[in-house]
């Protein structure tokens, strides 16, 4: 059974004459509260209000009763069991006092009675004197099996229409955890874009389905969607990393949670600016087939979208509405640290270590830095993330897969270069580096129209400094400082 539904059953039986379910998905809560009253109350006397319709029972709607004094009426005059459901309350009942009386008078006549108030509403609103009175459920979104079903049923439709479905068991569990987060009308919509017109059904229609969790980003101004089109074969090395990464590519699958794993929370990686930190987020979330979503710290503390609190609180309660997602937080210590001065820095700390330690939502925290000393003690000790991987400066080995990376990913024939040489060259250089002289020498080449050499990248490394060079001493520190404290994302040490 759902559990909302579990919850405003034990109301029920608790006596609870008078409950407000909290939805925006009036239809599914109506359909969920018919099949209730034929279980508890074994008749099927269920009467829905609104604004536009007034009282009504099979579609019959009682004469006058579009003014909600006059269908309360009627429910409290009304002889047999039943549930009365009324959807446009919420606005009323903040200036008229006569309803809210009439609504405790239903408090206590219902009594006893079998007969059921349900205030639905997308807003969770009561008049101070109600709230002793009634039971507030807050209503789940549909739950794995249920967007299953819905999944199923599109699958059928469209294999019945003629459309060639090409999907393993594994891409059609990824197009159900897609939508997970939306409400049932919301993935509906989601599948018919993904799939209207199309005669072949594969799984790169998933990124429609991305596409419509992003419009609900947009209201979050501190929330960017992010299209990812990185794989593991555009991340050089970082072997310790990609594997325990593939290890939880199934994660928030139901096989896991059938198998007893907790949903993982996320990573912490640390370690040389320009080394993969943001990239590996990228990568994560095309491996996992999951929307990434990035937080600009600057942004919240901008105060453009309000106190910088309450627009981080209102980001992570969106990104709960999104799940399941890859929130990534780049260089975390810019906005999370240790400012005891701060007295909005403090109470974002605060919060997002309670949001990290209660949201059940699934959303995996991909967060970056720099400066990992400035972070907070109480955010990296264990629990808060699943692993902390420091990201050195790349290895020869590294160095030369990021050499054919960049080189192949810009057209360029590799055996024109001596790649093992390239990488004996640009010790100490980071990934980022490297990318960025293979991208001056092409501006060369194509300046002078000929393809890019060798000698067009030995020039450019003859005039540069690499970072490890100018920031030697802070290098070093925050080498020291991982040391012992995390797992190094690769294998390789031979630099």
């Amino acid at each position: 059974m759902n559990p909302s539904i579990s919850r405003i059953k034990d109301s029920l039986l608790a006596g609870q004459p008078i409950v407000q379910v909290v939805s925006f998905e009036e239809k599914r809560v109506e359909g969920l509260l018919k099949k209730l009253c034929q279980q508890t109350l074994k008749n099927q006397n269920v009467y829905s209000w609104d604004s536009h319709n007034g009282l009504s029972r099979n579609d019959a709607a009682a004469p006058g009763s579009k003014d909600p004094a006059v269908a309360l009426d009627l429910a409290l005059k009304g002889g047999e069991p039943a549930f009365y459901i009324f959807k446009d309350l919420s606005p009323r009942l903040r200036q008229e006092l006569d309803l809210v009386r009439q609504i405790r008078e239903c408090y206590l006549q219902f009594k006893g009675s079998r007969k059921f108030l349900f205030l639905v509403s997308p807003d969770d609103y009561l008049p101070a004197s109600l709230r002793k009175e009634i039971d507030i459920v807050h209503f789940n979104l549909p739950d794995y099996e249920e967007l299953e079903g819905l999944f199923a049923r599109f699958l059928d439709s469209l294999a019945k229409a003629g459309a060639q479905v090409q999907l393993r068991d594994e891409e059609q569990r990824h197009f159900v955890t897609a939508v997970q987060g939306l409400t049932l009308d919301e993935a509906t919509k989601a599948y018919m874009k993904a799939f209207q017109g199309q005669p072949r059904i594969h799984i790169g229609l998933i990124e429609a389905i991305h596409m419509e969790k992003k419009q609900l980003i947009l209201k979050e101004n501190v929330l960017e969607y992010f299209t990812h089109a990185l794989t593991m074969e555009d991340m050089g090395g970082l072997d310790k990393l990609k594997d325990w990464l593939m290890k939880r590519k199934k994660a928030f699958s139901k096989e896991a949670r059938e198998f007893g794993l907790d949903k993982p929370k996320g990573i912490l990686t640390m370690g040389v600016t320009g080394c993969g930190k943001s990239l590996a987020s990228k990568v994560i979330a095309t491996l996992w087939n999951l929307p990434l979503f990035r937080m600009d710290m600057n942004l919240v503390y901008s105060g453009i979208a309000g106190p910088p609190e309450d627009v981080f609180a209102r980001s992570l309660k969106t990104m709960d509405s999104v799940a399941p997602a890859i929130l990534w937080i780049d260089e975390i210590e810019s906005g999370i640290s240790d400012k005891t001065t701060d007295s909005s820095s403090s109470r974002i700390l605060g919060y997002f270590l309670t949001w990290m330690q209660e949201h059940t939502s699934e959303i995996f925290i991909a967060a970056t830095a720099n400066r990992i000393d400035l972070l907070p003690a109480e955010l990296l000790r264990r629990g808060r993330f699943d692993q902390i991987f420091f990201i050195d400066l790349p290895t020869r080995k590294e160095r030369e897969e990021i050499f054919r990376i960049h080189l192949s990913k810009r057209g360029n024939d590799l055996g024109d270069f001596n790649i093992p040489q390239l990488a004996q060259i640009t010790k100490n250089w980071s990934g980022s580096e490297i990318e960025q002289v293979i991208i001056s020498g092409m501006y060369e080449a194509f300046a002078e129209g000929r393809k890019l050499k060798e000698d067009d990248l030995f020039v450019i490394f003859g005039s540069s400094v690499p970072l490890a060079t100018t920031m030697e001493e802070q290098i070093k520190k925050v080498r020291s400082w991982a040391h012992n404290r995390a797992a190094r994302a690769s294998s390789d040490k031979e630099y």
